[in-house]
């Protein structure tokens, strides 16, 4: 990424690779009007790795939609009760949590992440030529590229079936108004069977690592290529079972092949390629750390009886007491330094570039800079005596990831942190980690209590894509799915990652067991159930969903969970039938059960109101961006639920 502005050829052709969204009549067109130039780039490797480093950075213009499409619906945060300067924009929030998205809203335009799968498909395209013309280009490096591309196209379709559910799907170029007119809406499930197909195909081929650490975690590898085939199958098993009552389906792509399977092999192909993920990811570190001239992270690390593959970073918490500040080295590797050894696919940000990551300051942090705040009702079942707890029973108190992804303890006290006033609410400062020591407890109290934290406002954060925490959860989500054998598989990778972030505050001596296997971190952890009595399978997929929530706050990831498990669940015969789908029904029940299952504790007095508002699973996408619905001249249909009055074609 750092050459991204250096391999741009010749200035002339900054048409090609412009950054921004097009204008609603020409959502696909990136390229210029006068042919002659593009018919003149295709010459040689640099053309392709400007446009390569284009798709990348394209990309990176887009995590702001991600985010708001991935994580803003659900019960993770409500509205930061400081007034914001932006009262537009907090106003807009406020519909979208609400469970009133409004199609004429600019942050479900799909524009821009088209122009990055259309500079794909241009690499894709011209790649051939391109080695035939330079011969300094080698087949094995095309191959390596050719899979980087296909795999990040799939990776952006990716996020566009899970936000919007339907979508238009194409892997040819387009270059004109007149092209885009014909692309219609495209089934769900097509385009996730298609980029699993993508992605089975180039498995394995693209590069295990780059020259340095910047690019092999800022860009595609073969550790996030298996990373993303374990969420893929993990999404398609999810949606199969959410529609059929038996586990046989009809001919679909699994393994390298067309055959009828049962969606409860997409399970386990889910944790099959988790496991070559981890694997991968392992080998990756491994041979940085053999490498000479690179500087590798000297964190230590812990696998909790896991296994060689799943060696995380070990928090510092031997000696911690009330007056001994223990040290976040995971916490301060994956989202301060960046680029961490459990990091496997995340976009770069810097001054250099050019390119900043604005929605993460304008998101999370702390006061009215800020629009959200971590939903205090959500989290505290998920501890016992609550997120704060009391003397005898510290609940969420012992979980280090709290002390800054739910932070209500701030005072002003040091130059950092003079913006910081003790006002009500918790707050997600994950990416605001300031100068080291920047936490200061105080070692009075009977309880533990931060002091001050020093934090630093960065609008060059990078953002985590897959990292190796979310890997080992899905994993687990689908060993959840596949049944109770697995119980303690799941929990075993819960609790190792749990354990990570344990700190028993009050006797520092109190380290949780290293094996993962035995025991339980104890006090600290609620029922797995979030209250719910039900028992069996369900318990431990809420297990891995509760585990998520704290592990990948202000991540990106909480609604998209929240939307797979109610299609997974949406299976029943009374339910009203698909208004598109033949010969399923439309989900209502599912989206009823995630509703008072989860969305309930944050949204209490909303709870029926938001069932009445999602109706059904269409609910739970995105609505289409009105003049994306006008400018194709009927080819894309708005969805179902959302505003289909108010902006009539």
């Amino acid at each position: 990424m750092k050459h991204i502005i250096n391999i741009y050829k010749v200035a002339c052709f900054t048409g090609l690779l412009a950054i921004g969204t097009t204008s609603c009549t020409d959502w696909l067109t990136i390229y210029p009007q006068d042919r002659v130039v593009e018919e003149n780039f295709w010459e040689d490797k640099n053309d392709l790795e400007g446009v390569r480093y284009g798709a990348y950075r394209q990309m990176a213009s887009t995590v702001s939609k991600f985010v708001v499409w991935g994580d803003l619906r659900s019960d993770s945060y409500e509205l930061n009760s400081v007034d914001h300067s932006d009262q537009k924009q907090r106003d807009m929030y406020n519909e979208i949590m609400t469970g009133m998205p409004d199609s004429s809203m600019d942050v479900f335009d799909w524009g821009s992440v088209y122009t990055t799968i259309n500079y794909c498909n241009k690499v894709l395209q011209h790649g051939a030529e391109v080695l035939e013309k330079d011969k300094q280009f080698t087949t094995g490096e095309w191959y390596q590229m050719k899979a980087e591309m296909t795999a990040l196209r799939a990776l952006n379709y990716f996020y566009l079936l899970r936000a919007f559910k339907d979508i238009p799907y194409t892997t040819k170029v387009v270059n004109t108004d007149s092209e885009v007119d014909t692309f219609r809406l495209t089934n769900q499930l097509a385009v996730l069977d298609s980029i699993i197909r993508d992605c089975e195909s180039v498995k394995g081929q693209a590069r295990n690592r780059f020259s340095s650490k910047t690019d092999t975690k800022g860009m595609i590898t073969n550790s996030a290529i298996y990373a993303m085939l374990a969420d893929m199958y993990l999404w398609r098993a999810s949606l199969h079972q959410g529609r059929h009552d038996k586990n046989t389906l009809d001919s679909g792509f699994i393994g390298g092949e067309w055959r009828k399977y049962s969606y409860l092999e997409d399970y386990q192909m889910a944790v099959d390629y988790a496991d070559l993920c981890l694997q991968a990811l392992a080998k990756q570190n491994e041979e940085e750390r053999n490498s000479a001239g690179l500087n590798f992270s000297a964190d230590e690390t812990i696998n909790y009886g896991l296994g060689v593959n799943y060696n995380m970073i070990k928090n510092n918490f031997e000696g911690a007491s009330q007056s001994v500040v223990p040290r976040l080295e995971a916490l301060t590797s994956i989202f301060k330094t960046g680029n961490s050894r459990e990091s496997i696919l995340e976009l770069q940000y810097r001054v250099s570039d050019g390119l900043e990551n604005g929605i993460v300051n304008s998101l999370y942090g702390y006061g009215n800079g800020t629009h959200l705040q971590v939903c205090k009702a959500a989290f505290d079942p998920l501890y016992v005596g609550g997120i704060s707890g009391t003397d005898v029973d510290c609940g969420g108190m012992w979980d280090s990831r709290l002390w800054i992804c739910c932070q209500n303890k701030l005072t002003t006290g040091t130059t950092q942190n003079t913006n910081a006033q003790a006002q009500a609410g918790y707050y997600c400062m994950k990416y605001q980690i300031g100068a080291s020591p920047f936490l200061t407890m105080d070692g009075t109290s009977t309880n533990r209590e931060l002091k001050s934290l020093r934090y630093s406002s960065s609008s060059y954060n990078n953002w985590i894509i897959y990292r190796m925490t979310d890997v080992m959860l899905i994993k687990a989500e689908a060993l959840a799915c596949l049944g109770n054998s697995n119980a303690n598989q799941v929990k075993a990778i819960c609790n190792a990652i749990h354990r990570r972030a344990y700190c028993n505050f009050k006797d520092g001596s109190k380290l949780p067991n290293e094996d993962a296997t035995k025991g339980t971190i104890g006090n600290i952890r609620a029922t797995e159930d979030k209250g719910n009595n039900t028992t069996g399978t369900v318990d431990n997929v809420k297990l891995v969903l509760n585990e998520r929530q704290i592990e990948l706050l202000g991540e990106g990831k909480r609604w998209f969970d929240l939307v797979r498990y109610a299609e997974r669940n949406s299976y029943a015969k009374n339910d009203p039938a698909d208004p598109r789908e033949e010969g399923y029904t439309n989900g209502q029940s599912g989206v009823a059960k995630m509703v008072d299952e989860f969305l309930k504790n944050a949204y209490s007095n909303y709870a029926t109101t938001l069932k009445n508002r999602f109706k059904n699973r269409y609910g739970l996408y995105c609505p289409i961006y009105y003049m994306e619905v006008k400018a194709s001249n009927g080819a894309i249909e708005q969805n179902p639920v959302w505003n289909k009055s108010k902006y009539e074609q």
